[in-house]
């Protein structure tokens, strides 16, 4: 790219690149605000719950999840993964290449959730693994999934509402309506399933209607997003902010009834010697999730301030002390789950019986 231009002294040529510099720094920002939501929720939905319970993965996710030792094995995998991803990312921050900055942590922010998953699935068998442990009992409804997809919801929403009728592309649109309708799906069908098991006849009144109502708000809102591709207008872009509103109330609703107690089973019990397992590996993922967090946060500081001065450095320095906290967080992560116990309580171990 940079050898494309050199040879071209044009004042179009001179301005182009700052303006590219403003729209990759306005993504990598937007990029940074959703992994950062992203990453916290999940966290507090599986790092900070009390409950012992198994993670139901999607996808991909969920090869290596049979076993501890499996899980263990993937998790580990992945922090190597998550270390060359915080390289990548601020070696591309510092030579300004911020698009691509933006294309590294949106998949550093996928592949924490992916490690928090897996690192909450490992507690969990690690947990009932030990001497007296009952297994949780599955319930209608998978109180982490459908609370996800509530927040995605929100997210490409948010999205609609807060962005310029000039920065909505046709890309931009796909990608919201196509995230909007993949989850509006998967809250469709997991609570057509939990009406369908449920013994109450309320109950599975109120899990078809709360679907209907969810879906004829989405009709209405993805036929605004279909107006604006095909001819955009302030007055388009205004009914997409207008109708995004009721989608994220009947969502909220729907999930609020979905998750009430009755609905999600009973989370494993387990002893003191169990919980104490299960806390070791989950504090050793929050590690990993809070330098992660961190890290964003650093980055959009330099993406909002890219000018130099003391206040880039120091931006910058917290950005160097974030991406060895993460280091830090994968070693922690990892030790807990050879030695099943809190690395902070341990005894310093001989270097070689981390490799």
């Amino acid at each position: 790219m940079a050898s494309g231009s050199a040879g071209r002294p044009t004042g179009e040529a001179a301005s182009s690149a700052p303006a590219g510099a403003v729209g990759g720094r306005k993504r990598l920002m937007s990029v940074c605000d959703h992994c950062k939501g992203k990453m916290q929720l999940v966290a507090d939905l599986l790092l900070l719950s009390s409950e012992a319970r198994p993670v139901l993965f999607e996808g991909p996710a969920c090869a290596g999840a049979e076993s501890f030792e499996q899980c263990r094995d993937t998790i580990i995998a992945r922090t190597k993964g998550l270390s060359i991803l915080t390289h990548d990312v601020q070696s591309q921050l510092n030579m300004g290449r911020f698009g691509e900055a933006g294309d590294s942590l949106a998949e550093l922010g996928d592949l924490v959730v992916s490690l928090t998953e897996c690192s909450a699935h490992a507690a969990y068998l690690a947990a009932v693994a030990t001497p007296g442990a009952q297994p949780a009992q599955p319930g209608l409804v998978d109180r982490y999934r459908v609370t996800r997809c509530r927040h995605e919801v929100e997210q490409g929403c948010a999205v609609l509402r807060a962005t310029p009728l000039a920065d909505m592309t046709p890309q931009l649109l796909l990608e919201v309506s196509q995230g909007l309708s993949r989850n509006l799906k998967f809250l469709t069908d997991a609570c057509a399933l939990a009406s369908d098991k449920s013994r109450d006849r309320f109950s599975r009144e109120q899990f078809k209607l709360g679907v209907k109502c969810m879906s004829t708000c989405a009709s209405a809102l993805l036929a605004c997003v279909r107006e604006v591709k095909v001819a955009p207008s302030e007055l388009a872009r205004s009914r997409c902010a207008l109708f995004s509103g009721p989608l994220v109330q009947a969502v909220g609703a729907l999930v609020g009834f979905a998750t009430e107690p009755q609905f999600l089973g009973r989370a494993a019990a387990v002893s003191a010697e169990g919980k104490a397992v299960q806390t070791a590996i989950l504090g050793g993922a929050m590690s990993v999730v809070s330098a992660c967090v961190l890290l964003t946060q650093c980055l959009r500081d330099l993406a909002q301030h890219p000018d130099g001065g003391a206040k880039t450095s120091d931006h910058r320095e917290r950005l160097r002390s974030s991406a060895c906290a993460v280091s830090e967080g994968c070693t922690l992560l990892s030790q807990a789950l050879r030695e099943r116990s809190s690395p902070r309580t341990l005894p310093p171990v001989n270097s070689n019986s981390v490799n």
